[in-house]
């Protein structure tokens, strides 16, 4: 009985620590934002140009279009090959490349891969 409260105990530490580590993390991601919604793409190569554009494209539709209200203005491109502060592959359960997030507020909203996606997205939050 002693040791399945200890072993319970300490799969509560454990859960606890890692949605710990989930909030630090999307507050480390959102510190400098002012806005509504915020973009990160998660990607583990170097972003193909046509991947980029398209991805400005989208933001720049949904800005224009007021689709939001108040201008999507943080977006931020993370390698996670590079050394971060943390492991945003297991926080986010992150396996295909590349990953767009979308938080509002401080809340994750949506993921997907895809910039059209993005886009019907916030066509649909908007309908």
């Amino acid at each position: 009985m002693k040791k399945l409260l200890i072993f319970i105990s300490l799969i509560l530490m454990v859960s606890g620590c890692t949605q710990d580590d989930s909030a630090k993390a999307i507050d480390e991601l959102l510190k400098n934002n002012k806005n509504v919604f915020s973009v990160h793409v998660f990607t583990n190569k170097s972003l193909d140009d046509s991947f980029i554009d398209s991805l400005q494209e989208k933001i720049n539709d949904i800005n224009n279009q007021q689709l939001v209200t108040q201008a999507i203005t943080n977006i931020s491109f993370i390698d996670i090959r590079d050394k971060n502060k943390f492991d945003y592959e297991k926080i986010f359960n992150l396996n295909t490349y590349p990953q767009i997030l979308v938080f509002q507020n401080k809340e994750l909203v949506f993921i997907t891969n895809k910039t059209d996606d993005l886009y019907h997205f916030f066509k649909k939050r908007n309908s």
